[in-house]
């Protein structure tokens, strides 16, 4: 109550010294992204410096839903009015302080909501008193398109569903590769969420056909945009596929690796044992002697010592 008495008083006000003090808007229409950052302007006429203390800047939004207004931002007489704020623009909502001095009131909203667009009003108390309004538009693209593929075994059916959030309620196309329009098959719906956007949940059932591909459509028709996504029943046979092979490929590595392993071992083991005939009868008889060896046993070595030192004492040598 007490900002519209103000607003009254001013516009009385305003009669008498509009034709000194102004206030012009660059940009009667802004239009923010959800989740961005915005910032709207008014300014004001000076003669001179800007003296903050005789300042006032009151910042209102009204939404075209309600008829009631919430305070954004006040400055009265230089000096911030924080209970004026609605707790909705607490933390988001401030007044670019530095830019005063040039006759610049700039107002910045952080992390816009759909809740925030509407009508703001930007009235100015410096020496006279003016004020106008700006148009805030708030737009959520619907970007992210959420895809399903799924199968009814009890129906021997396919479910396609395309699911996506934005901002306003958008509508949903489906078509086949020959751009057959499918949407009378469709069902879709939509529920609000807590920041206010729209989801959309758009569902199409048919006969399996591993042929064709289906795309799903969103079209917001107040921001002229569009989004698409496309979905194939090979998506659903491929899931299945990496299931399976997500086990049979790890299971394969390990067989695989234990079938070396006993390989290599199974060849030390016939390398250890597997020596030639020859070796394994001398290990039996060691009075044996290998036919292609020229080495000597214990008593032919005695034997032969003697009779070639007997020789080299008679000078005759013996081989």
């Amino acid at each position: 109550m007490f900002q519209i008495l103000t607003v009254l008083l001013l516009e009385m006000q305003l009669s008498m010294v509009s034709a000194l003090f102004t206030v012009e808007v660059p940009q009667q229409l802004y239009i923010a992204e959800y989740g961005s950052n915005v910032t709207m302007e008014c300014r004001f006429s000076l003669n001179g410096s800007v003296d903050l203390r005789l300042l006032t800047v009151i910042w209102e939004q009204k939404r075209q839903d309600s008829s009631k207004s919430k305070g954004v931002y006040t400055l009265r007489n230089g000096k911030v009015v924080p209970p004026s704020q609605d707790p909705d623009y607490i933390g988001r909502a401030s007044l670019l302080h530095s830019e005063l001095k040039l006759g610049r009131a700039i107002l910045q909203i952080t992390k816009v909501k759909i809740t925030d667009a509407g009508s703001y009003l930007c009235l100015i108390d410096y020496q006279g008193v003016d004020y106008k309004y700006i148009a805030l538009e708030v737009k959520a693209s619907y970007k992210r398109i959420n895809t399903q593929v799924m199968r009814k075994t009890d129906e021997d059916k396919i479910v396609f569903m395309c699911q996506s959030e934005g901002f306003p309620l958008a509508e949903v196309f489906w078509r086949n590769e020959k751009s057959f329009n499918l949407s009378g098959l469709a069902n879709t719906t939509y529920t609000l969420t807590a920041d206010g956007l729209y989801n959309v949940t758009s569902t199409l059932t048919l006969k399996p056909n591993t042929n064709e591909n289906y795309t799903c459509v969103f079209w917001n028709k107040k921001l002229n945009e569009e989004t698409s996504a496309h979905l194939a029943l090979m998506s659903a046979q491929y899931s299945r596929q990496k299931l399976v092979m997500s086990f049979i490929i790890p299971t394969c590595v390990t067989v695989a690796v234990l079938l070396s392993a006993l390989i290599i071992f199974q060849k030390r083991k016939t390398f250890q044992n597997g020596q030639p005939r020859k070796e394994k009868k001398r290990k039996r008889n060691p009075s044996l002697k290998d036919e292609n060896s020229d080495d000597l046993n214990p008593q032919t070595e005695a034997l032969y010592l003697p009779t070639v030192t007997a020789s080299r004492d008679s000078g005759i040598v013996g081989l």
